[in-house]
């Protein structure tokens, strides 16, 4: 395996700050990620490891997060009746229900 693919497994802070450079990033394609995304996302992360290469550079995972997620927001729920939920990659509450990033 190349080592820039390796697969680093984050503590929860160390997925935090990874997370913080992807929202800064995501931010440039008007996705201001909000405080309890940006969590969801660094359990995610924690959890499944990231490769070496999107440690360097953020580049990748955060543009294809801003510009590929398939986001489903509470009003988006009735646009997906042949989808369960708990098959999205990660979910977050805010104000208005729950969110789900369903694809990366």
């Amino acid at each position: 395996m190349n080592r820039q693919e390796q697969v680093n497994y984050l503590t929860y802070d160390q997925a935090q700050d990874l997370v913080d450079r992807i929202a800064d990033r995501a931010n440039n394609f008007g996705h201001d990620m909000t405080k309890n995304e940006k969590e969801a996302m660094s359990e995610l992360l924690s959890d499944i490891g990231v490769n070496t290469s999107d440690l360097i550079d953020v580049a990748n995972l955060a543009d294809n997060y801003a510009i590929n997620a398939e986001f489903i927001t509470p009003d988006d729920y009735d646009n997906y009746s042949n989808v369960d939920f708990r098959d999205s990659l990660f979910q977050w509450e805010e104000s208005d229900g729950t969110h789900y990033c369903y694809q990366w």
